[in-house]
């Protein structure tokens, strides 16, 4: 009797000979292209099998599922295709012509990486198709310190390998594009819609910066955004210009020597620039433009403010 009992469980999985349509459900991936790593979450259906429940299972972190009859079996790096060759090869141990679908539901093995000048830089699943623009909001969008310029560097050219396999990665050849900050806020840009892909690193360096201080309206740092230099008279239009109080024809420029990356001083006559009988002097970045006090006129024009407020108090009082 359990014998009988054994052979009527084996029948109905011997003689599996139908077609299981390839991708039903699950989401669109190529599954020639695609490569399963930890975290996805996939299906495998063999047609007229209740052995093998067509069930979602997440793959675990060392890129295993469990599957009825098969057992423990390795699916990260693997594409989609491949998968369903191998588990079709396993199953013909207990199953005559085993037709065996691997669909894709969840994709949670597509990292990406935000880095750089942006409100939460970290690591985002895709999560399916996005474009730069909507991964650079998933890091919460550009910081007040972005530079004009993001890197996208991208390992290979079809969908990367999942998480985890750095050895792969190291021996590919990165590609690196560059894009305009600019390009990017604007809406109809082909730069938006850029397509990221799984192990793509954006990264947003930080805008190179002069500093302009002392006599000036608007002291601080002055942003060069996507520009690599900016020159005296632009900085000090950055900067809104030279205060009454300043003493431009004894300006200093302080310029750090990439040997000893100390500060090197420089005398700048910045008033016979502002006249233009001398060139508009180029500034790099990290470049400090010091406009002195000019303590004499200084103090002069302090006594004329005096006297202002004394002449107006006078006409008040009076």
């Amino acid at each position: 009797m359990i014998a009988r009992i054994m052979i009527s469980i084996l029948i109905p999985l011997t003689f599996v000979s139908a077609q299981v349509p390839a991708g039903a459900g699950g989401v669109k991936v190529d599954r020639d292209t695609y490569i399963i790593g930890p975290g996805d979450v996939i299906t495998v259906a063999v047609l007229d099998s209740q052995d093998v429940p067509d069930k979602p299972m997440q793959v675990d972190p060392e890129g295993q599922i469990a599957l009825p009859l098969v057992g423990r079996i390795e699916v990260a790096g693997k594409s989609v295709s491949a998968l369903e060759k191998e588990i079709t090869a396993r199953l013909r141990d207990y199953i005559r012509n085993p037709q065996v679908s691997v669909n894709v539901t969840t994709l949670g093995s597509r990292p990406v990486s935000v880095l750089g000048a942006v409100n939460s830089p970290g690591i985002y699943q895709l999560g399916g198709t996005k474009n730069l623009a909507q991964v650079i909001a998933l890091a919460k969008g550009l910081a007040p310190d972005a530079g004009g310029l993001i890197r996208i560097t991208r390992y290979r050219s079809e969908e990367s390998a999942p998480a985890g396999r750095g050895a792969d990665q190291a021996e590919a050849k990165p590609s690196i594009t560059l894009v305009n900050v600019k390009d990017l806020l604007t809406n109809s840009s082909e730069v938006a819609a850029m397509p990221i892909r799984a192990n793509d690193v954006i990264t947003v360096p930080k805008a190179a910066v002069v500093y302009v201080i002392g006599e000036v309206k608007n002291p601080g740092a002055q942003k060069l955004n996507d520009r690599e230099t900016i020159t005296v008279l632009e900085a000090l239009s950055a900067a809104a210009g030279v205060l009454p109080t300043g003493s431009p024809k004894h300006a200093k420029l302080l310029r750090r020597d990439p040997k000893t990356m100390q500060r090197v001083e420089t005398a700048l006559n910045v008033k016979r620039i502002m006249t233009g009988k001398a060139d508009n002097v180029t500034l790099r970045p990290d470049d400090i433009l010091l406009i002195p006090r000019d303590t004499a006129r200084a103090v002069g024009l302090k006594t004329v403010d005096a006297a202002i407020q004394l002449g107006t108090g006078a006409l008040i009082y009076r």
